[in-house]
C-alpha cells in the first residue's frame, strides 16, 4: 500500500513539472546571439508555435521531451534540436505521440518530422525573421541542413 501511494505521488509530481514547464513559456528575443538560440531557447519557440495551432500543452499529462539522444549524446538531426511531443495518459497505462519536431536554433524553422510539416505562420515569421537577423543565417543558408530531417522545402 505504502508503495503504490509514493509511486502515485510520484507520477503527480512530474505531472505537476511537465505541467508547470509547459504552461509558463516565453521566449526572449534579445538573449539570441549570432550562435544561436540555447536549446531551451529552442523549445520555448516551439511550445509557442504548438499553443499556436491548438496544441492543448496546459493538460496533465502533456510532455514535451528534448532528451533525443543516442548513447553517445548525438542528436538525431544534426543542427537542429529534436522534441518529442506527447500526452501521457496514467489512468490508460500508454503515451499518444503528437509528433517529433525539430527546431533550427540558427533560424526557429519548425519542422514535425513524421508528416514532413513545416509549421508556419505571420507571428513565427516575425519571429524567425529577428532570429536570422541576428544569427546572419537564412532559410536558404539550411537547404542542405534540412535534407538531414528528410523533408524537402515546400
Amino acid at each position: 500500500m505504502l508503495r503504490e501511494i509514493i509511486i502515485i505521488l510520484f507520477l503527480s509530481l512530474i505531472s505537476v513539472m511537465i505541467h508547470a514547464q509547459v504552461r509558463g513559456t516565453e521566449l526572449n528575443l534579445s538573449d539570441i546571439n549570432h550562435k544561436g538560440m540555447t536549446k531551451k531557447q529552442t523549445e520555448e519557440l516551439l511550445i509557442i508555435a504548438l499553443k499556436h495551432n491548438k496544441y492543448n500543452l496546459s493538460g496533465e499529462g502533456t510532455f514535451v521531451d528534448g532528451d533525443l539522444q543516442d548513447e553517445k549524446g548525438s542528436t538525431p538531426h544534426p543542427g537542429y534540436y529534436d522534441f518529442s511531443v506527447g500526452y501521457d495518459d496514467p489512468t490508460a497505462g500508454a503515451i499518444e505521440y503528437w509528433g517529433l519536431f525539430s527546431v533550427s536554433p540558427q533560424t526557429g524553422d519548425i519542422w514535425e518530422i513524421n508528416e514532413c510539416k513545416r509549421i508556419v505562420y505571420p507571428e513565427l515569421q516575425k519571429t524567425q525573421q529577428t532570429i536570422m537577423k541576428k544569427t546572419g543565417v537564412t532559410f536558404a543558408d539550411e537547404v542542405a541542413k534540412r535534407r538531414v530531417l528528410g523533408c524537402t522545402d515546400e
